[in-house]
């Protein structure tokens, strides 16, 4: 069990360090990283955990606009 939690921290450590940079990215290095991505990525992937993460972002700063 010690091991579960052990790597659900460090996951934890990383997703929050993903979203960090990808909220420093500006508009257009956001669209570069996702035409740079698999239009459909595998489920489960990291490539598609990245493709949320940059769309949730791009979708965030469009509501904080409105």
């Amino acid at each position: 069990m010690t091991i579960v939690a052990e790597l659900l921290t460090k996951l934890d450590e990383a997703m929050r360090t993903v979203k960090g940079h990808l909220a420093e990215m500006d508009a257009e290095q956001l669209n570069a990283l996702l035409r740079l991505l698999a239009p459909r990525p595998s489920i489960g992937s990291a490539e598609m955990v990245l493709t949320m993460l940059a769309f949730r972002e791009i979708e965030a700063r469009n509501r904080a606009k409105s």
